[in-house]
């Protein structure tokens, strides 16, 4: 796997866990009429949390971090509220899902190829969940071609890239892609333009469940909305330039609302350290979850041994969204060479009910 420089991707990391953003009224009509069916729940007591939350959350939609690994300084993007936009030394510090120009990593070049500027995005990804495939968001570093917008960029990384994370995967045909001469907005309405490879889009193909192929439609629906930065705005997906009753056999014709967060998205997400990031001293972990109490669990494993624990508080929990949170992982006393993170959600249970907490892993490098 390709491992990134110590420190490099969190300086450019945005908020775009808009978990919490409803769309405007006037969309209601189109959400009760075009939402993808609700997959179960898969954690019931969240629902349980209690009138307490609502003042929290009200602080939490303001929060929206960036940093470095190892300055203690780093928390993960969270759940966006602020329209507020900086940047610091180049980087996309602070910067929320409302400017989508702030995907734009001002100032960094491929001394190569000079006028290319590089981007991050935001990617949903699916991986395995304690109770089935859910979505795991992952922060990309591309280049976007001549011409392409950041929301292309995006899209086309959901359907033909490869994720950093091993444990994660597209599950889009060979040879499907993205029409970068169309137009990727239509009014309030954000359009997807597929445009098929090999395989017809139409019907689920054989061998993929159709779970996988509600995922396959809600990973561009979330990273689309994600990409676009204005909110839960309704997704249309159009198959070569055209309405498509069905695409993967998942009902499309009309715009579709993303799927219920607790019923579609990982539970436990880490967004740093990156897959291969390298660490010395100590570094600060930093992802999104919902969790019984806000519970967040963490270890440092060699092969199958668990050399350093910890845990940590996520800034909330219950509703249907995820919350930010941040642990200092120490890793001074091991030796070098390649461990694996591991964040974990509580399980109130023990393990009696249920199917497990949720993880999240990333393969580091400690130097």
């Amino acid at each position: 796997m390709n491992r990134p420089e110590k420190n490099d991707p969190l300086r450019e990391l945005i908020s775009d866990a808009v978990s919490d953003v409803e769309p405007a009224d006037g969309l209601e009509s189109i959400r009760n009429r075009t939402k993808v069916t609700s997959m179960s729940t898969r954690r019931p007591w969240i629902y349980g949390a209690g009138g307490a939350i609502v003042a929290t959350a009200a602080v939490i939609t303001a929060i929206a971090f960036a940093g470095n690994f190892g300055d203690g300084d780093s928390a993960d993007p969270g759940p966006a509220g602020s329209s507020s936009a900086g940047t610091t030394d180049g980087a996309t510090d602070d910067v929320t899902v409302e400017d989508p120009s702030a995907f734009t990593t001002e100032g960094e070049t491929d001394p190569a190829d000079p006028p290319a500027v590089l981007v991050t995005v935001p990617v949903y990804y699916i991986g395995d969940g304690p109770g089935g495939s859910v979505l795991f968001r992952e922060f990309t570093k591309l280049r976007p071609g001549s011409g392409q917008s950041n929301v292309e960029a995006a899209l086309g990384m959901a359907v033909s890239g490869t994720p950093m994370d091993p444990d994660y995967r597209q599950p889009w045909p060979d040879g499907t892609k993205v029409d970068t001469t169309a137009e990727t907005m239509q009014g309030d309405v954000i359009v997807v333009p597929l445009l098929e490879g090999g395989t017809p889009l139409h019907d689920r193909p054989d061998g993929m469940s159709e779970r996988d192929a509600q995922l396959a439609i809600e990973q561009l629906v979330y990273t689309a909305q994600a990409a676009v930065g204005k909110g839960r705005l309704p997704v249309q997906i159009l198959l070569d330039g055209e309405h498509s009753d069905t695409v993967l056999g998942v009902p499309t014709s009309e715009p579709l609302a993303n799927a219920d967060v607790l019923d579609t998205l990982s539970l436990m997400n880490v967004t740093a350290p990156v897959e291969g990031a390298e660490v010395s001293g100590s570094f600060t972990a930093t992802g999104v979850n919902n969790s019984f109490e806000s519970n967040v669990q963490w270890q440092v494993l060699k092969g199958d041994k668990v050399v350093k624990d910890g845990f940590g508080t996520a800034e909330g929990w219950g509703m249907d969204r995820l919350f930010p949170w941040k642990v200092k992982v120490d890793v001074s006393g091991l030796a070098p060479g390649e461990y694996t993170f591991k964040a974990m959600n509580d399980d109130p249970t023990g393990g009696a009910e249920g199917n497990g907490p949720d993880v999240d892993t990333k393969t580091i490098v400690v130097k």
